[in-house]
């Protein structure tokens, strides 16, 4: 049991107050046994008698009070320490609800923070998709326009082999026509020759009729022959035609096919610099060999408007293609009428600015 030292001092003084009373009682009673004579003397004696229970009514009554102060001071000792106590957990608390709603206000800063990034993320992913779409249509668009050019070409070769084949069938049929008129012509001229030829001797009509009928029949041949060997260098002449126009449109799907190829291979690695606006034009010669390896990159032209970063960053994306494998492809013929040195003219179309 733990000691409560604010009842030691009132304690001891009750301890004393007992003390002087006993104190005082003793002397009082010796006192009285010394002064009484051995002779017993009649005089008038003035006592007081102490009531010891009143004494120690009042002693209680001191004792008592004491102890009312003692546990009215512990009483408020205690308050004091319970409001102390009840003031330190009322500053925890208003200290632990600021520092929750100091948190509070963090996080929803915090969470303020986080959404605001992700709308500025979402909000980027969205103009890239747009841009790639943008792109994309461009590029669809192109190729949409050169299958077009194409097929353009392919129906306006078609429609002039359509138109060498309806001449020749206009010609064979003159030659034909030719022919017969000649050959109506010739039968005529042979009867009227063959009906004078009659009237001044039959012998010798006979004889002129059968040299005559010989010389007609080896001049039809002779005409059939050189008929014959027209049709055949027309048809001769007309085939190396439709080759050759075959030959050209296959070259020049080649050719078409290649530059495309090449240009989506630079445009692929073109890092844009912050510079590139809308309009900047440079036209680089890419020296090339049949592998489709680059071997130089010349500068040929460049608007006023075009800068060193937008010039540099063209040449450095040539230069991260280093080898257009699909070049290799090609004919040697066709590679070196149009690759071996290229003219490339870079001017992205989709820059925003």
């Amino acid at each position: 049991m733990k000691l409560d030292h604010s009842y030691i001092l009132p304690s001891l003084m009750a301890l004393m107050v007992h003390i002087v009373v006993a104190f005082i009682v003793m002397t009082e009673w010796q006192s009285q046994s010394k002064r009484t004579p051995p002779v017993q003397i009649k005089q008038r004696v003035e006592a007081t008698l102490i009531d010891l229970d009143s004494l120690l009514a009042q002693q209680k009554q001191v004792v008592s009070a004491a102890d009312k102060k003692a546990a009215d001071k512990k009483v408020a000792d205690k308050k004091a320490a319970d409001k102390k106590v009840a003031d330190k957990k009322k500053a925890d608390k208003k200290k632990a609800d600021k520092k929750k709603a100091d948190k509070k206000k963090a996080d929803k800063k915090k969470a303020d923070k986080k959404k605001a990034d992700k709308k500025k993320a979402d909000k980027k992913k969205a103009d890239k998709k747009k841009a790639d779409k943008k792109k994309a249509d461009k590029k669809k668009a192109h190729k949409k326009a050169a299958d077009k050019k194409a097929a353009d070409k392919k129906a306006a070769d078609k429609k002039v082999a359509d138109k060498k084949v309806a001449d020749k069938k206009k010609v064979n049929k003159k030659v034909l026509d030719k022919k017969a008129a000649d050959k109506k012509a010739a039968d005529k001229k042979a009867a009227d020759k063959k009906a004078a030829d009659k009237k001044a001797a039959d012998k010798k009509v006979a004889d002129r009729k059968v040299a005559d009928k010989k010389a007609a029949e080896q001049k039809v041949a002779q005409q059939l022959a050189e008929v014959e060997q027209a049709l055949d260098n027309l048809l001769d002449d007309e085939d190396a035609q439709m080759q050759a126009l075959e030959q050209e449109a296959t070259n020049s799907q080649a050719v078409a096919s290649a530059v495309n190829y090449i240009r989506n291979e630079i445009i692929q690695r073109w890092v844009r610099p912050a510079n590139a606006r809308t309009g900047m034009v440079v036209e680089l010669v890419i020296h090339l060999v049949p592998t489709g390896e680059v071997v130089d990159i010349e500068i040929r032209y460049r608007d006023d408007s075009a800068t060193d970063a937008f010039v540099a960053s063209a040449v450095k994306a040539v230069r991260k293609v280093g080898r257009f494998d699909k070049l290799s492809q090609l004919k040697a013929g066709l590679f070196d009428a149009n690759f071996r040195e290229f003219n490339f003219l870079f001017k992205p179309e989709d820059l925003r600015l």
